[in-house]
């Protein structure tokens, strides 16, 4: 279960001002209580007076500001893809904007040889050293996962986590209380007597398709690799793949980060392979699903990322960085 964490102690923890929390109250007969929150992902975020790009507007919110999010309402514009629109304190914010988060510390515990660790804050910054006044060397956000390698303490009786970077190889340190440790039993396989598994991509409709013996049993929506420009095809390939490799937790990087295309993700959670370097795999950095938005891979929720590596094979590994085997087969549309 979750400990009690103050506002100050998150702030500590981020190291930077949360402006999205403080909002005049809701009225009475309003929900007290948010459902989840909301990072907002890109530079900065429109509050409308009602869910459509055509109401007022009411506030802009900068980077990083996290929202506590009331309820999720179906949006007022014809013919826009994404209808999802969140009720905040002061008016209303397109989905696509945030990172639905929560706020979810953890109790400091000690890791015991190499575990796997899933970030359950909006964000917080891995130090070179562990103690908040070395150099920030990532920050990295909700639902990332990442190896912890050990604990240390200290000198003030705080407990951090010592994070191996799988691309650098350098190790991080975060506060115990925002790794949450994934216990093993959470990894167990969905469904595994079934010997006829598929996934089906399908990049026209943006959707991703778990079929056990030819049966549908899950679908979510997807983004796929897009057309960014002249030179900056990156749509993902068709054809018929197998999953032949996965890691829980993968730091991916490309390009020269001034340069428009290029990024920098540590902890990529989930990621299954079925074309080189192409794979399903959660994502943190973008809340738009069902556009192509990818460099070539299949974006889906760390959630359901999470489900397809559970359930397709190879079998995951709770304590592997990387399983390899011929597995289920993959069929891009």
């Amino acid at each position: 279960m979750p400990v009690s964490i103050s506002r100050r102690d998150f702030l500590r923890l981020s190291s930077i001002s949360l402006l999205g929390l403080a909002f005049k109250p809701l009225p009475l007969e309003d929900q007290l209580e948010p459902i989840f929150y909301g990072r907002v992902i890109f530079v900065y975020l429109t509050v409308y007076s009602r869910p459509s790009v055509n109401g007022r507007t009411i506030a802009l919110h900068d980077l990083e500001t996290v929202l506590p999010i009331y309820a999720e309402v179906e949006g007022e514009d014809a013919g826009a893809y994404n209808k999802k629109w969140y009720r905040t304190r002061d008016g209303y914010i397109h989905s696509t904007n945030v990172q639905p988060v929560l706020v979810n510390p953890n109790p400091p515990v000690s890791a015991s040889g190499l575990q796997l660790g899933e970030v359950t804050l909006p964000f917080i910054d891995a130090h070179t050293k562990p103690r908040y006044s070395a150099t920030v060397a990532y920050r990295l956000y909700y639902s990332s996962t990442h190896w912890v390698q050990r604990s240390l303490v200290d000198g003030e009786g705080r407990v951090w986590h010592e994070i191996r970077d799988d691309r650098l190889d350098e190790s991080y340190y975060v506060p115990a209380v925002a790794i949450r440790l994934i216990p093993p039993d959470e990894l167990s396989p969905i469904s595994p007597g079934i010997k006829d598994k598929s996934i089906l991509i399908d990049t026209t409709a943006q959707t991703i398709t778990a079929l056990e013996n030819g049966l549908p049993v899950f679908k979510t929506r997807t983004s796929s690799g897009g057309v960014f420009g002249p030179d900056k095809d990156f749509r993902t390939p068709l054809g018929d793949y197998v999953i032949d490799r996965k890691r829980p937790s993968r730091h991916m990087a490309a390009g020269d980060l001034a340069a428009d295309d290029a990024y920098d993700l540590p902890g990529v959670p989930w990621v299954s392979y079925f074309n080189g370097g192409i794979a399903i795999h959660g994502t943190y950095w973008h809340n738009d699903y069902g556009r192509p938005w990818s460099h070539g891979c299949i974006n889906v929720l760390p959630q359901d990322a999470k489900w397809f590596y559970r359930w397709a094979l190879p079998l995951p590994s709770a304590d592997q960085p990387l399983v390899e085997s011929r597995g289920t087969a993959v069929i891009v549309v």
